[in-house]
């Protein structure tokens, strides 16, 4: 349901020197699709999950090179050039940007200035993150976890070598936070990074960070 935002978003990735770009959308109920081919990239569909989207999405590909992105995040002037520098870098296996967010609340930038930190606690999909496909293949890809997919992909990348944290940001959107209130928003998500870590399922998880998921959609 990005049907806002999508068509602007491929043509920035097209700018920033990427040939094949993949959208996997997950049973949109706006023109996310329509608007996506029409801007020249390709429509992989099927049911909505977190971790079964970008894994199909990765299955469509063909590059050397993976990058996951969010919908409603942008990345840097340059991005491909940056990622392809990264893992060229000795011992690297994978990487993400850091992260600020489209809004001035000082409590987003405080949240943005921690995503430097190059740790599992500060690294999240919406970071964008990318691997080379070899490394993607033997760590087993994406699982189909609908909630914490990012933290468990990250932690097999970092066992196979060096993860990259580049210093250059990510904007992603904050509508999410500013719907709910940013605090409020802020403490759901370290409650639920809190109880994963804990071992609750991130099926279980995934209803109370977006119970709206859970609705039978037609």
């Amino acid at each position: 349901d990005e049907a806002d935002r999508i068509g602007a978003l491929i043509e920035i990735l097209r700018q920033s020197g990427f040939e094949e770009v993949i959208i996997s959308d997950g049973v949109s109920d706006d023109r996310t699709r329509e608007i996506a081919r029409a801007a020249g990239g390709i429509v992989v569909e099927g049911p909505r999950g977190r971790g079964s989207q970008l894994q199909r999405g990765a299955n469509a590909a063909t590059g050397d090179i993976l990058f996951f992105l969010h919908a409603d995040s942008t990345p840097p002037a340059g991005a491909r050039a940056l990622i392809e520098q990264a893992l060229a870098l000795p011992g690297a296996s994978a990487g993400c940007f850091r992260l600020v967010f489209d809004s001035l609340h000082p409590l987003l930038s405080w949240y943005g200035a921690m995503s430097r930190i190059n740790h599992d606690l500060f690294t999240y999909g919406d970071q964008g993150f990318f691997i080379r496909r070899p490394l993607f293949d033997r760590i087993g890809g994406y699982t189909n976890a609908p909630l914490f997919e990012d933290v468990d992909i990250v932690r097999r990348a970092r066992r196979a070598g060096q993860f990259i944290k580049l210093g250059e940001p990510m904007t992603t959107s904050a509508r999410r936070f500013l719907r709910s209130g940013v605090v409020r928003r802020q403490l759901a998500n370290a409650g639920l990074v809190a109880l994963y870590r804990l071992g609750v399922a991130p099926q279980r998880l995934a209803r109370w960070y977006r119970p709206e998921a859970t609705t039978v959609r037609r």
